[in-house]
């Protein structure tokens, strides 16, 4: 499977980079950065680019924001065909999780798995303790 990551500025690029820091080389994740000086199209144009041909069918597009400028171009290509899905939220944990189990899933499983646990990608301190509390008191 390969994931293509989009987002603003360049967090797709900072974000593989915290994933090959914790994990080692990602071959698989091909970041695209989107920038003040782009619009709608020539982002769509760089995403369509970095996706290999006869693999539309294999490819996740991950996006930084839902309904922003990444999101929109994927979601476009997902419509025609030319990516299988398209993903917003893009967290390091998400993408931790998508780089363990890419080569191990469908894109429709690893999508379905992603929206199952989307909840586990973010906590707070208080709400921890605030559990703990409770279950210490059994």
């Amino acid at each position: 499977m390969e994931i293509i990551l989009v987002g603003h500025a360049h967090t797709a690029k900072a974000f593989k980079e915290a994933v090959e820091m914790i994990y080692g080389e990602v071959l698989n994740f091909h970041p695209i950065d989107f920038t003040p000086k782009e619009g709608l199209q020539s982002l769509t144009d760089k995403i369509v680019s970095a996706i290999e041909p006869g693999k539309t069918a294999s490819t996740l597009i991950i996006t930084d924001l839902f309904s922003g400028t990444p999101y929109n171009a994927s979601a476009e290509l997902v419509l025609k065909k030319k990516a299988a899905d398209v993903v917003a939220g893009m967290c390091l944990p998400m993408l931790l999780e998508v780089a363990v189990n890419a080569n191990n899933m469908s894109v429709s499983q690893l999508v379905s798995h992603l929206m199952k646990i989307k909840e586990e990608f973010s906590t707070s301190l208080s709400e921890k303790m605030t559990t703990n509390a409770k279950e210490d008191d059994f």
